[in-house]
C-alpha cells in the first residue's frame, strides 16, 4: 500500500485533493484485487474439482471400452488406439514463480483482456463437454439395456 500524504490542517491545496482521489481510487483497485483473488481461489476449487472427477469418468469410460474387445486382435487395437489418445492429454500445469511483474495498467488491462478471452473459450468448450457428456450417457445406458437383456 502506498504511504498517505500527509496535508495541512488549513487549506487542502489541489494536488493534495487528487492525491486523496488517488488514494482512494489505490484502496478501491487494491480491494477490487481482493475480491479478485476470493473468486479465483472458488473457481481454482471447482476446477480441480472437476479436474479430479473428469479423470475418474475418462477411466470409468476407457474400461468399458476394453469390453467391446472380441478377441486378441480387437483388444491389440483398442489398446493401441486408447494409447495414441493418452499420449495427446496435455500435462496438468505445473507451479511456476511468476518472476518480475510488469505493474503497469497497460499491462494489468492486457492480461484481463487474455483472461476474459479465455474463460470465454472455456465455457464454450464446457458446453460441448456436456453435450458430450449426454452422448456418452445415452451410450452407456443403452450398453447397460443390452447387458441387462443378455443375461
Amino acid at each position: 500500500m502506498a504511504p498517505q500524504p500527509i496535508l495541512p490542517s488549513r487549506s487542502i491545496p489541489f494536488s493534495a485533493l487528487s492525491a486523496i482521489s488517488d488514494g482512494e481510487k489505490s484502496k478501491r483497485i487494491q480491494q477490487t484485487f481482493d475480491e479478485f483473488n476470493e473468486s479465483w481461489l472458488v473457481y481454482w476449487n471447482a476446477y480441480i474439482d472437476l479436474q479430479n472427477q473428469l479423470y475418474e469418468s475418462l477411466k470409468a469410460a476407457r474400461d468399458v471400452t476394453w469390453l467391446g474387445a472380441t478377441d486378441s486382435a480387437k483388444m491389440s487395437e483398442i489398446n493401441s488406439a486408447q494409447r495414441q489418445l493418452f499420449a495427446t492429454m496435455p500435462r496438468r500445469l505445473d507451479y511456476a514463480p511468476l518472476g518480475q511483474i510488469n505493474r503497469s495498467m497497460d499491462y494489468a488491462l492486457s492480461k484481463v483482456n487474455e483472461l476474459l478471452a479465455a474463460l470465454f473459450s472455456e465455457k464454450e468448450k464446457c458446453k460441448r463437454l456436456e453435450t458430450a457428456i449426454d452422448i456418452l450417457t445415452e451410450k452407456a445406458n443403452r450398453t447397460k439395456q443390452e447387458l441387462q437383456t443378455e443375461s
